[in-house]
C-alpha cells in the first residue's frame, strides 16, 4: 500500500502526519522473514530516497520542498534503525535479489546523509553478529562506505 502511495499520492504520503509512522512501519517489514514483504519495503525505502524531491540538481516543483522536509525528518529520526534492519538482513535473512537495491539504498544515503551515516554506521556494524560479519569485513566495509 505504501509503494501505491508512493507514487500515486506523494501529496497524501509526504504531507501526512502519519509519514513518519509509515516510514517506521516500513521498517518493521525489513525485520519480518517473508520475501515479498521485504521486496516491497526495500522498493519504498528506495523510492523514498531516490525521490526527485532530494536531487539538488531538478527543478523542483512548489511542494517538493516539503516532501524532501519529510524525508529528511524521517531519515534524521529514523536513520540508523533503518541501517541497522538492512544490514541485519542483508547479513542474515533478506533475499540474495535484495542485494541491488540495499547498494541502491546505501549509495543515496552516502550521498545525501555521509555525516550521519558516519556516525550510524560504526554502532550498527559492532550490533552484528561476529560469526556472520568478521571484524576485517566490517572495518573493510565502514572503511569503503566512508570514502
Amino acid at each position: 500500500m505504501l509503494l501505491q502511495f508512493l507514487s500515486l499520492a506523494p501529496d497524501t504520503l509526504f504531507v501526512s502526519s502519519a509519514f513518519p509512522l509509515a516510514f517506521r512501519a516500513a521498517m518493521t517489514g525489513l525485520t519480518v522473514v517473508h520475501s515479498d514483504i521485504i521486496f516491497a519495503a526495500l522498493g519504498f525505502f528506495r523510492g523514498i530516497l531516490t525521490h526527485d524531491c532530494l536531487d539538488p540538481q531538478a527543478v523542483p516543483p512548489p511542494k517538493f520542498s516539503i516532501y524532501a522536509a519529510s524525508i529528511r525528518d524521517a531519515v534524521g529520526a529514523n536513520g540508523l534503525t533503518l541501517v541497522a534492519c538492512i544490514l541485519n538482513g542483508l547479513v542474515g535473512d533478506f533475499p540474495e535479489e535484495a542485494t541491488a537495491t540495499i547498494v541502491s539504498i546505501f549509495r543515496v544515503l552516502v550521498y545525501i546523509w555521509p555525516t550521519q551515516l558516519s556516525v550510524w554506521l560504526p554502532q550498527v556494524l559492532e550490533q552484528l553478529p561476529l560469526q556472520s560479519v568478521p571484524t576485517q569485513s566490517r572495518s573493510q566495509f565502514l572503511s569503503e562506505v566512508t570514502k
